[in-house]
Order: structure tokens, then C-alpha cells, then sequence
């Protein structure tokens, strides 16, 4: 009986296995385990799945959501079904199942591939010094965006690897590969010394894809006035830009002095020069970035006419202790950076100072009838909170004293006293990778004292001051649109004194108060590959006693890249100017009238257009050409007296002030090219600048005192070796026009008899401007010797001569009748001054 039931469960086991054996054996030969003969070798998708249908194997499937029609091309062969439909529908979205009488495709829902932030900062190597306006590309994608003024960048990028290209001018590019597989931080350090040979060039460069970027490293030995580099001074070689190297001022495309806004840090600079403008008030050791606008102006940029000067400090290195010694023969001047803690907070002083005056008491132990002497300090510390957020505190001082002793008493007969104080707080935060938020507190002081102490006994002063507070936001929507917001308020107290102070002073005190709020909103806007376009617009309110301004102003500039190298490009742009100064001199000294728009004085506006063309060349350089019109509404000039004078400044502003309308018109033309030891730069400008006023010339127009035809400077600079560069730079410019009186013989008999007495047209105004000075031509010569001792610290030596040839522009020029003659005097700088100074970096 055991036996009969182990037999039995032995047979029921067998059957088991054989009945599991032939439903696996079933399943094995299912559908999708059926093989079929495919007879064309290149065939649309549609007819490989009807000839797999005609061969016996259902399929179902809706036509719609396949692309039928794509080629395909296979071998002529057997595959497996799995196999073939596997290869077939690859790049469809779809999969297949069998469902044991068929064999279903179906679609499913793929899923996007979701971009990651690629954010952080561009910092100089070794200090975590922000780079402002990097630019970052990656060349293989075709894709580039630009950090923002504090060195912040975001990028938006699929997964995957990409090649990172970062530049900065000044500085070789780097490249980096970055393997992207989430949101990730990554901050560039850039090398501070270009050696291009160790960099490889993954792309074209374009040394004129940023036109507004002043390159600071760029031909340190040109022949500044006596030897003085100054940052400033570099932006009169460009085209477009008039004044001088000797000249206080600086006039772009026609405007005046004072319609260039000049910022440190963020804070209005009023008067930017030293006496005479020899020099200004910037100490190049301390500068790490300017960014110069004559045109296609940002919208967060207002208040002036004709260009934006916009300098940044450097913010002291949180690495490592560096300075810097200068010794010239206007100025010494020392710079001193380094961590107070260690890649947390950091600090940058630096200070100048003439030394005229000690040189004098050197050489003269007694009084002196002559005394000058200048001086400027920074001072500037660094705080980072974290990697999102950092705190700076900026200041500056500078003043100039001048006095100058004739009668011999014991107090000076003429003395000018003036300066600027400055502060700029300022926090910087990463919201996070889109957002950046930018908030400054601003403090801005100019103030001015002219005393004469002979005759007249008169003293006269100046003061403006100005606190600001400023927000702003950098928001990066994706690679193609970039946003810029921001709104400021500023409160500004113009004050003014006239006083006798012989026997004892009586101030007369006169004050103007202001208040300036501005929004602002700029859109960087990548149409395509080649087209950019930036479009903003800037309000302004502005508030005075008894008048409220109201000024919209639209910016707009559109580029268009024809290859990597060549670009088109358009721009329109209405800026408005509230606050007004008028100097009677070309000379850089405390002007005497300076006030705010009010009720009686409108603002002064201008709408400028720009036509141009840049191209770069392969070896380096290239050539920009540029055609523009600036067309002025409420200029304002001195009104003339009955000698065709300008009235006399005692006179209460209203009764010295007239305004009128103008145009400038012009083409400019700049050249670059680098050879291997040669640089070259050419630049033209072909202008003509025009004003009106219905008093003045019967209201017909006139030449502005700005209008200089034809400009060129020519700069060469060679180096010879590691060590030695020479450099030349050529200047011409048409003559400056004055307004001189014009008069007629009262009596024949007097002329013939030698006598020339001169009396004025009964009624007649001559035309402003109607005397052409002669025109201006000068050549300098410079060198360069530098050495490299241990350390990486340098020296250098540099020497040469300013006005070797040629008629350097004059310093003043003053026209005067003396004894019924008509006399025209010009104070020019000296034609051979000869200079040296030394330099050490460590």
C-alpha cells in the first residue's frame, strides 16, 4: 500500500513538471520570441511594420503617434520581433507589450530633461577679488552670459559636461570642464599676467566684444604728463574724446565738462581733476575697473549728457599682503593691501601727495610767495559674511590748496582751497541663482574757497553735498533675457557765499536743497545666436522748491553679429542733466556757478543716435567705425554784457544765465592692431558742433566753444625684450574757438597816423566763438625698464619727454582790449618737459 502511494506522488510530480514545462515552453514561444525576414534594406518605418504584419504577427498601434514616414535603414536578415521593433522604434516615443494574441505599442510620456543653474563668482587668482563684467561662454553649445558689476554670474544648462570659457580684459582667458548634474556653485579664478602661451583658445576673440571696458594693463609705458599714469587721462586717446592731456577738461562728442558723471564706487565725483587737470583725482594703484559710455548708454545710469565714467576700486586681497610705491616728479604715493582675517575680511589704503611745496622749502628757507600742494586717500574694507553676502565700506579725501602771495604782506593776496570727501556703503546678497541684490549708502562732499585778499577783498564759496541711497536687482530669467531693476533716491544741498572780508566778514549765504528719485529697469535680450538687444528705460523725479521734473527716459541699442568677428549695431538713448555748472576758464579750477534745476532753470536734455560697425582681426585688434547725433535742448551759457563780455559774476545767476539748443554731429574711426612686439592705435574724429539761442546772434546758430573739427592721435608701443617698451603717442586737433569783440577805426586819420584807436559797431553783437585759435599738434616719447626681482615683485622705471614738437592746446586763453588794442593771451604748457618716475610693486 506504501508503494502504490509513493508511485502515485511520484506520477502526479512528473506530471507537474511537464505541464509547468510546456506552459513555460508556450510563453518562451510567444510573439515577441517569433522571428520574421526583412526584404528591404532602406524603407520607411511604415513599411517595415506592414511587412512584419504581412509575415502573420498582429500589431496594433495608432498611426498618428508614430512618425511613419522616417527613413530607416537595415540589412536584409531574420530578427527576432523584440529585436526588430527594439531598433525600429528607437527614436519614437513609444513601447510595445504582448498581449498574447498581439503585440501592443503604445505611447508614454517622456519626461523633459530639466535645466541646472550653473551660478558663482569670476574672481582675480589668489584674492578672491571680484572681476566685474567677465564674460563666460561655452563655445561648443554656443552659449555666453556676462557677470554682473560684482563679479556674479548664472548659467542655465541641460545635464551633461561642458567646456567653460571665462575672459576678462586684461586677464587670459581660462577654460574649465565642468560635469553638470545638478544646481552647482562654481567660482572662476582668473590669472592676474597674460600668458597666452599656456591658454588654448577654444574660440575666436573679439577685442572689441566689450567697447566700454577700459583696459587698465593695456601700454603701461605711454607718455603721460610728467609721467603721471593716471587712469582718466587714458580715456582722452579715444575717439570721440577732446581736451588734452594737459587740458582740466574733458569734453566727449561735443558736450561739455560737466556733463561727464564721473562715480567712485558708486558715489558722484563733482569736480574729478586737480589744479590745472594735469591730474586727476584717481590713484591708479587703487583702480580696478572703468567702464567709459559716451554712448548706448544702461538705464541705471543718469543725470549727465554726454558720458559715463563709472570706476571701481579694488577690495584688498584676502590672501596675501601686496603694495605698491610711486615716485614721481608731481607725486609720491604708496598702496598697501591684505587680510585683516584670512579669506573673511581684507582691507586697501592707499595715499598721494605732491611735494612742490617741500621742494620749495627746501630750496627757499624764508617765506614764500607760492604755495601748492595736493593729496588723495583711499581706504577701503572688505567683509564676506559668507559665499552669498558681503559687506565693503569705501571712502575717500582729496583736496587741493593753492595761494599765491604779490604784494608782499604777510597774508597771501589770491587763495583756492578746494575737495571732495567720500563714502560709499554697500551690501551685496545672493538671493539665489537668478537673483542678485546690490544696496548702497552714498555720501558725496565738494566744496570750494577762493579768497582774494588784494584788492577787492572778496571771498567766495561752494558746497555740495549729496546722500544717495541706491537698490538694485540682477535677475537671470534663463541664458537669452537678463533684467536689471532698480530705484535710488537722492538728497542734494547746493550752498553758496559771497562775502567782503576786509574789515571783517558778512556771509551771504544762499542754499538750494534737491531731491532725485530715479527707477530704472534694463533687459539684455538674446533674440537669436546673432541678433542682442537691449531695451530700458529710466524715471526720474526730481524736486525743488516751488517745481516738480518729471523726465522718461528710453534706452534702446540693437546688435547684430554677421560672424564672430564682425558686428552692426544701433543705438538710441535720452538722458536729462539736473544739475548745472558754467566755467568762464578751460582751466580746471573752482568754477563759480553751480546750482540745481528749479522753477527758472529747466533741465538740460539730450537724445543721442549711433550707427557702427566693429571688427576684430585674428593676430589682435581691429577697427570700430561709428556715426552719431546728439541733438541739445536747454544748454545753458553766460549772457553777454555791453562789451560782449560775459556779465559780471557778482550778479545774481538768473541775470548770468541764458539757455539754448544745439546739435553735434560726427564720425569716429579707432584702429588696433597687436603684432608680436608692436602695437599700433590710430584714432579719428571728424565733428561738428553747433548752439542757439534766440539772445544771442539774433538766434541764428553758432559754433559751440567745443566744436573741434578734426582730431587724431597716433600711438605706438614696442617692446623690446622682457624688460624694455618705448612709446610714442602723436596728437592734432583743430584750434579752439573764442568769442572776441569786434570793432571798426573811429577816425581814418588815426589808422593812417598809426594810432588804431578801436570802437565798437553801434549795435552790432559780434558772433560767439567767431576767433580761431591756432590749431594743436604735439609729440611724447616715453620708455619703460622693468625688472622682475624675487618674490614676483617688480620695478619700473620709467622716463621721457612731453611736447617734444608741435603747439600743445593752452592751458587759458583770455581775450583783452589794452589801449584801444585787441589782445588774445594764451597760458601754454611748457613744449619740452622732460620726466622720470619709478615704480615697485612687492
Amino acid at each position: 500500500m506504501r508503494k502504490t502511494i509513493v508511485k502515485a506522488a511520484i506520477l502526479c510530480y512528473l506530471l507537474i513538471v511537464c505541464f509547468c514545462s510546456c506552459l513555460f515552453a508556450q510563453a518562451k514561444e510567444g510573439l515577441l520570441n517569433k522571428e520574421v525576414y526583412i526584404t528591404t534594406e532602406n524603407g520607411t518605418l511604415g513599411s517595415y511594420l506592414s511587412e512584419i504584419a504581412g509575415q502573420g504577427i498582429p500589431l496594433s498601434y495608432s498611426s498618428n503617434q508614430l512618425g511613419l514616414t522616417q527613413k530607416i535603414k537595415l540589412k536584409k536578415g531574420r530578427y527576432k520581433i523584440s529585436t526588430l521593433l527594439s531598433m525600429l522604434l528607437a527614436k519614437e516615443p513609444v513601447r510595445f507589450e504582448d498581449r498574447g494574441n498581439k503585440i501592443l505599442l503604445y505611447p508614454v510620456q517622456v519626461q523633459p530633461a530639466r535645466n541646472f543653474k550653473l551660478s558663482g563668482f569670476v574672481y582675480m587668482q589668489n584674492s578672491l577679488e571680484a572681476l566685474p563684467y567677465a564674460t563666460l561662454k561655452a563655445p561648443l553649445n554656443n552659449i555666453a552670459v556676462k557677470a554682473n558689476d560684482y563679479g556674479f554670474y548664472s548659467l542655465e544648462l541641460k545635464p551633461g559636461t561642458y567646456i567653460i570659457e571665462v575672459s576678462h580684459i586684461g586677464y587670459p582667458p581660462q577654460v574649465d570642464t565642468i560635469h553638470l548634474k545638478s544646481d552647482q556653485v562654481h567660482d572662476f579664478h582668473l590669472k592676474g599676467e597674460i600668458q597666452l602661451e599656456e591658454v588654448k583658445i577654444l574660440s575666436r576673440q573679439n577685442s572689441f566684444r566689450d567697447p566700454h571696458a577700459v583696459n587698465l594693463k593695456e601700454n603701461p609705458a605711454l607718455p603721460f604728463t610728467l609721467g603721471q599714469q593716471d587712469p582718466l587721462k587714458a580715456l582722452q586717446f579715444r575717439a570721440g574724446v577732446s581736451g588734452g592731456m594737459a587740458s582740466g577738461s574733458m569734453n566727449v562728442r561735443g558736450g561739455s565738462s560737466d556733463q561727464n558723471l564721473v562715480l567712485l564706487d558708486g558715489a558722484p565725483v563733482y569736480n574729478y581733476n586737480h589744479f590745472t587737470g594735469l591730474l586727476s583725482i584717481f590713484n591708479p594703484d587703487i583702480v580696478k575697473h572703468i567702464d567709459f559710455y559716451k554712448g548706448s548708454f544702461p538705464s541705471r545710469y543718469e543725470g549727465r549728457l554726454s558720458s559715463v565714467i563709472d570706476i571701481k576700486t579694488k577690495e584688498g586681497n584676502m590672501q596675501e599682503y601686496h603694495g605698491a610705491a610711486n615716485l614721481g616728479l608731481l607725486t609720491n604715493s604708496v598702496m598697501f593691501e591684505g587680510p585683516i582675517v584670512k579669506n573673511k575680511v581684507s582691507f586697501i589704503a592707499s595715499a598721494r601727495r605732491s611735494w612742490i611745496d617741500g621742494l620749495i622749502g627746501l630750496l627757499d628757507k624764508g617765506p614764500s610767495d607760492f604755495k601748492y600742494y595736493l593729496y588723495d586717500v583711499n581706504v577701503k574694507l572688505n567683509y564676506r559674511i559668507d559665499s552669498t553676502s558681503r559687506v565693503y565700506l569705501s571712502s575717500y579725501l582729496g583736496s587741493d590748496r593753492f595761494s599765491l602771495g604779490i604784494s608782499g604782506e604777510n597774508h597771501p593776496d589770491f587763495t583756492l582751497d578746494w575737495g571732495n570727501k567720500l563714502i560709499s556703503a554697500r551690501w551685496n546678497k545672493v538671493h539665489n541663482s537668478r537673483l542678485f541684490q546690490n544696496s548702497t549708502l552714498l555720501f558725496s562732499n565738494y566744496s570750494n574757497l577762493v579768497q582774494d585778499g588784494g584788492a577787492t577783498g572778496t571771498e567766495q564759496f561752494n558746497r555740495i553735498t549729496d546722500v544717495g541711497i541706491d537698490n538694485d536687482l540682477t535677475y537671470q530669467w534663463n541664458n537669452n533675457l537678463q533684467s536689471f531693476i532698480g530705484f535710488r533716491v537722492n538728497f542734494t544741498k547746493f550752498s553758496a557765499a559771497v562775502s567782503d572780508f576786509y574789515p571783517e566778514p558778512v556771509p551771504d549765504v544762499e542754499t538750494q536743497r534737491s531731491v532725485h528719485l530715479k527707477f530704472y529697469s534694463d533687459n539684455d535680450i538674446s533674440l537669436s545666436d546673432k541678433l542682442k538687444l537691449k531695451a530700458g528705460l529710466h524715471y526720474t523725479s526730481f524736486l525743488v522748491k516751488n517745481k516738480t521734473y518729471h523726465s522718461f527716459q528710453p534706452r534702446t541699442a540693437i546688435s547684430y553679429d554677421l560672424n564672430t568677428s564682425s558686428r552692426f549695431f544701433v543705438a538710441y538713448s535720452f538722458m536729462a542733466q539736473f544739475y548745472h555748472q558754467i566755467s568762464l576758464s578751460g582751466i580746471s579750477i573752482p568754477n563759480e556757478f553751480r546750482a540745481p534745476s528749479n522753477k527758472d532753470l529747466p533741465p538740460e536734455e539730450a537724445i543721442i543716435f549711433e550707427l557702427g560697425y566693429r571688427r576684430s582681426f585674428s593676430a589682435g585688434g581691429g577697427i570700430s567705425i561709428e556715426l552719431y547725433r546728439k541733438n541739445f535742448n536747454n544748454i545753458l551759457m553766460y549772457r553777454l554784457d555791453e562789451n560782449y563780455m560775459p556779465v559780471d559774476e557778482t550778479a545774481p545767476w538768473p541775470d548770468r544765465i541764458i539757455s539754448g539748443k544745439g546739435y553735434s554731429q560726427g564720425l569716429e574711426i579707432e584702429y588696433k592692431q597687436k603684432l608680436n612686439w608692436l602695437s599700433l592705435q590710430a584714432n579719428y574724429t571728424l565733428s561738428k558742433t553747433v548752439y542757439s539761442s534766440a539772445q544771442i546772434n539774433e538766434g541764428k546758430p553758432f559754433k559751440a566753444p567745443t566744436d573741434l573739427r578734426n582730431q587724431v592721435t597716433f600711438m605706438a608701443t614696442a617692446n623690446l625684450g622682457k624688460r624694455w617698451s618705448i612709446s610714442g603717442v602723436f596728437n592734432y586737433s583743430t584750434g579752439k574757438s573764442i568769442t572776441v569783440p569786434q570793432y571798426t577805426l573811429v577816425d581814418i586819420g588815426d589808422g593812417l597816423a598809426g594810432k588804431n584807436r578801436l570802437e565798437n559797431f553801434d549795435g552790432y553783437e559780434p558772433e560767439p566763438n567767431n576767433y580761431k585759435l591756432p590749431d594743436n599738434y604735439n609729440l611724447d616719447l616715453g620708455a619703460a625698464y622693468s625688472k622682475t626681482y624675487r618674490s614676483n615683485r617688480q620695478g619700473v622705471l620709467r622716463f621721457g619727454i612731453n611736447n617734444v614738437i608741435g603747439n600743445p592746446a593752452p592751458l587759458f586763453v583770455n581775450a583783452e582790449i589794452e589801449d584801444n588794442r585787441f589782445q588774445v593771451y594764451q597760458t601754454n604748457a611748457i613744449k619740452i618737459l622732460p620726466y622720470i618716475g619709478y615704480s615697485f610693486k612687492f
